[in-house]
């Protein structure tokens, strides 16, 4: 059988949640999801949270509190999700791509810097992996801060680090995310006045609105999830510990040193091989990679490879070894054996 590159961790817990409220027949959004909200609020340290149906709904809630609207600009690296370019096209604005740095994967506060005008309404970066990106810099910038936090939620429970600092922040709860409800996310702000626009826009019977509401059986998963965070945490860390001593003996290499600073949502590594035969070699072995960025934002686009370098090496070379915390021993045995012995 072969090892997933990803595997959300539901238990029974999550599942008798789910079953509570189908019983109550509570479908939609209700106690539940504001119970969730509180959660991620006491997780996170902002002081409002407001769940949704995904992260693409989360992303347009966070550019109309932003004013975000037509021939405006936000700036984005191109090693990132499409959710954000399907975002700022319901806005009618346009994306503004930039590389990510060498051997990194995000991009430099000074590449951001390089690109506001006039018309730049917000950046957006994010701590892509779980690896915790320096925020000074950042704060220094021009313009509102969209931060996805999606890949390092539970990261105020590290060491050296100064927790989330976006005008707004995003985080996605998708199966391969650090918890799940299936689909859905939510976006965080400590500003009232972004707060009480995205409340309104999530859904208001009274007024028109986009009906991006989080469903109360997907928010009784997220709560359960929550309470569970730091044993995943724990978890991958133990994992990713053991795959950078496997890692470090062989050609191929990682980003950064093991940390247990970070949390680890994948383990990328750059392999010294051609794409095709990374597959293809893993695949025979019984092992999926994971790509967290296998269509770099220039892609869709059409904009030249070239002048996105590092983006398009990292979405050929990188792949995530599977980190999950239900990974079995002998799981993680074959995978430390099969990255020693792949050429």
């Amino acid at each position: 059988m072969s090892i997933v590159s990803n595997k959300p961790t539901i238990t029974r817990k999550e599942l008798e949640g789910v079953l509570d409220c189908l019983i109550s027949e509570e479908l939609t959004s209700g106690e539940a999801v504001k119970l969730f909200e509180k959660s991620l609020c006491e997780l996170t340290g902002y002081k409002n949270s407001i769940a949704v149906n995904s992260a693409t709904s989360a992303y347009h809630l966070a550019f109309t509190a932003l004013g975000v609207q037509d021939g405006d600009e936000v700036i984005v690296p191109s090693y990132f999700s499409a959710n954000t370019l399907n975002a700022i096209s319901l806005c009618g604005a346009n994306p503004v791509l930039i590389d990510i740095e060498e051997n990194s994967l995000s991009a430099s506060p000074e590449h951001y810097s390089e690109k506001i005008t006039d018309k730049t309404k917000a950046i957006i970066i994010g701590h892509t992996g779980g690896i915790y990106i320096d925020s000074a810099a950042y704060k220094e910038l021009s313009v509102p801060v969209i931060e996805d936090i999606s890949h390092c939620l539970g990261i105020e429970s590290r060491e050296g680090n100064e927790g989330y600092f976006g005008s707004i922040a995003i985080a996605s709860f998708s199966p391969n995310d650090m918890i799940t409800t299936g689909n859905g996310a939510a976006v965080f702000t400590n500003n009232t006045r972004f707060y009480s626009t995205i409340r309104e826009m999530r859904f208001n019977e009274d007024s028109l609105h986009f009906e991006y509401l989080m469903t109360d059986f997907q928010a009784a998963m997220g709560i359960s999830q929550i309470t569970r965070i730091q044993d995943f945490i724990k978890r991958r860390t133990e994992i990713a510990r053991i795959y950078y001593e496997r890692v470090r003996l062989t050609q191929h290499s990682v980003l950064l040193p093991f940390s247990e600073d970070y949390i680890y949502q994948s383990f990328p590594v750059i392999f010294d091989a051609t794409h095709d035969k990374i597959v293809k070699f893993f695949k025979k072995n019984g092992i999926e990679l994971y790509s967290p960025v296998a269509k770099p934002l220039h892609t869709y686009m059409n904009m030249k490879p070239m002048d996105f370098p590092n983006s398009d090496r990292m979405s050929k070379k990188m792949f995530s070894l599977p980190i999950y915390p239900t990974l079995t021993k002998n799981e993680i045995e074959k995978i430390g054996r099969t990255v020693a012995k792949f050429i």
